[in-house]
This record gives C-alpha cells, structure tokens and sequence, in this order.
C-alpha cells in the first residue's frame, strides 16, 4: 500500500518541478495541479505531451540538464501528461480508503517516533473506526 503512495508522490513531485521549470507558479504547493490545468482537457495523450513540450521550450524558459533529458524522454512524459493517472488513481485509493480497519492503524501509530502525539493518535482512531 505504501508503495503506491509513495509513487503517487513520486508523480506528483515530478509533475511539481516541471510546472515551476515551465514557469506555471513560483510556488511548489498546488505546482502539480497547475502542471495539469495547463495541460488542458484533451483525452489525446499525444496532444498533451505535445503541449507539455511547448510550455517548457517556450521562448524564455531555460532548463537544467537533468529537466533537459527528462523532457526529451517519451516514457517519462507520458506519464506526467497523462489526464486519468493510473498512478494518482492508485495512490489516491490507497490514501483515502472509505473504510480501514482498526488494526490497520496499530502499526503507524507504535512506529510514530512523536511519543506526544500518540494519545492524540490513539483518539483519532477511536474517533474514525467508531464510525466504521
């Protein structure tokens, strides 16, 4: 479970640095999502690498080597144009299932190494799985 997390991220952090190389926002948080709304709505992955590939060799917009070779790699690009990631979709079932057990939530919460928090923790969990 925790992998498809951690590719979700992996996905939206690229989708990040990408919009800030492209100039889209200053500003990382949210970055991703403009990366997307720039991309427009087409279905056509092709148009949308395409528009992908516009907004980072706009005139003005200079690169570093490691964006550079990204941007020149199809495999990568894909997925960062994708309009139904199958890798947010993943990630996002994961993060925000509807219904977790309460056993689910004993592991994190004896890892946490923020010994304050664990009553809080232990709160939350009788909070949500009181409702389960």
């Amino acid at each position: 479970m925790l992998d498809r997390i951690k590719l979700r991220h992996l996905l939206n952090k690229a989708q990040e640095m990408l919009a800030l190389a492209a100039g889209l926002t200053r500003e990382p948080f949210g970055a991703s999502l403009s990366w997307r709304e720039a991309l427009g709505t087409p279905d056509d992955s092709s148009a949308r690498l395409t528009q992908a590939r516009a907004l980072l060799r706009a005139p003005g917009i200079q690169l570093d080597q490691p964006t550079e070779r990204f941007v020149s790699r199809d495999d990568g690009m894909c997925l960062v144009v994708e309009t139904n990631s199958h890798i947010r979709q993943r990630g996002d079932r994961v993060a925000h299932l509807i219904s977790v057990p309460r056993g689910h939530f004993d592991g994190p919460i004896s890892r946490n190494s923020y010994a304050s928090e664990t009553s809080g923790l232990q709160a939350l969990v009788d909070f949500v799985c009181s409702r389960m």
